[in-house]
């Protein structure tokens, strides 16, 4: 068993479903220790719990919204006190809450999917800041979850979503430009179409089909794949990647 992160502490967002769960339980594996946060879905969150433990980890969960400053002040705190540092941030949180097209769209519906997509990067970043300052180790890591929706603009409906996504992307530039100095690198990956309770809450429809006409391997994804590539830029074995995007799409941007 690969233990590339071990005695690393991290934190993860959105971690009680789909790639944040699936991250959760590959940093566990690994041997870090974990923060699964999550909004509402407690029990899963708790099974992500559970099932990291039983792979020998440290794993705590708790309840933020990180589109809320006071609750990531809360959730900050708590890291604080149970391990004291930060090496790793995953910002993971996000998702397509309601398909409309610009024409039935208005102001709430652009802020709500910018505010949990882009400005829940910031806010937490930000916030963690202090403790991924005071690590000990030499290898700070932020990886931040857009989508390839950045480049394609997203499905139908979906024009909030993807922007936001494309904001994440060029956020992680800027912030690897700023965070160098510190020795943290910023990374973010982009899922392709991964099978994950998104599509469900999404409406995508036929996941598979999709994936059988649009992508190079004629399949869909799964969030195991995601979170592999997630722990392999946590590790030293990424040390030299930084400022970038890494596709993990089964070769259908550039397909």
């Amino acid at each position: 068993m690969n233990r590339e992160l071990n005695g690393k502490k991290a934190l993860i967002t959105g971690a009680s479903t789909g790639i944040g769960a699936a991250t959760a339980i590959a940093f566990a594996r690994e041997g870090a220790s974990v923060i699964i946060n999550y909004r509402s879905s407690e029990q899963k969150a708790r099974e992500v719990m559970k099932k990291a433990r039983e792979l020998g980890a440290e794993a705590y969960v708790f309840k933020a919204d990180v589109t809320n400053e006071a609750e990531i002040a809360d959730l900050m705190k708590f890291i604080e006190s149970t391990f004291g540092y930060l090496d790793v941030l995953v910002n993971n949180a996000g998702g397509l809450l309601e398909r409309r097209e610009i024409t039935s769209s208005d102001l709430e519906y652009w802020r709500r999917h910018i505010d949990l997509n882009l400005t829940s990067v910031y806010l937490v970043t930000k916030n963690s800041l202090p403790l991924l300052l005071r690590s000990p180790s030499k290898e700070r890591v932020i990886v931040n979850v857009s989508s390839i929706a950045a480049f394609t603009g997203g499905g139908r409906g979906a024009f909030a979503y993807a922007s936001a996504k494309g904001g994440v992307k060029t956020l992680t530039r800027a912030m690897a430009k700023e965070l160098a100095q510190h020795r943290i690198r910023v990374v973010a990956v982009m899922p392709g179409l991964i099978v994950t309770p998104f599509h469900e809450k999404a409406k995508t429809g036929d996941v598979e089909g999709w994936a059988e006409k649009q992508v190079l391997l004629k399949r869909a994804g799964s969030a195991e794949e995601v979170a592999e590539v997630i722990a392999f830029l946590a590790s030293e074995r990424a040390s030299y990647v930084n400022s970038t995007e890494i596709y993990v799409d089964g070769g259908w941007m550039y397909g």
